[in-house]
């Protein structure tokens, strides 16, 4: 369900100029995270010859390694580094 969301301002255009520059500044950092944190899966993918959709199928069976709880970590991390970005990603279309 769409959430409104209501701001009294005293300059409209200079709030949402704010708004807008803000959520850029934070798209773009999202995304280095992303990038970064993609590495890091790839780097465990190499090292393990094996995708990560595979490796959550099989992970109970894996062991408490500290490579797989951080394998583990790094996807449910771009996630929600994903969720975040694609919500910044609405309020941005919206927001011109």
């Amino acid at each position: 369900m769409p959430a409104i969301i209501e701001l009294k301002v005293t300059d409209r255009i200079k709030a949402c100029n704010i708004l807008h520059s803000a959520l850029q500044r934070e798209y773009k950092l999202l995304k280095r995270s992303i990038d970064r944190t993609k590495q890091n899966i790839s780097s465990f993918e190499g090292k393990y010859d094996l995708s990560s959709q595979k490796f959550l199928k099989v992970r109970s069976k894996m062991g408490d390694d500290p490579d797989f709880i951080n394998w583990y970590g790094e996807i449910r991390i771009l996630d929600a580094l994903n969720t975040e970005i694609s919500q910044i990603t609405e309020i941005l279309g919206q927001c011109r």
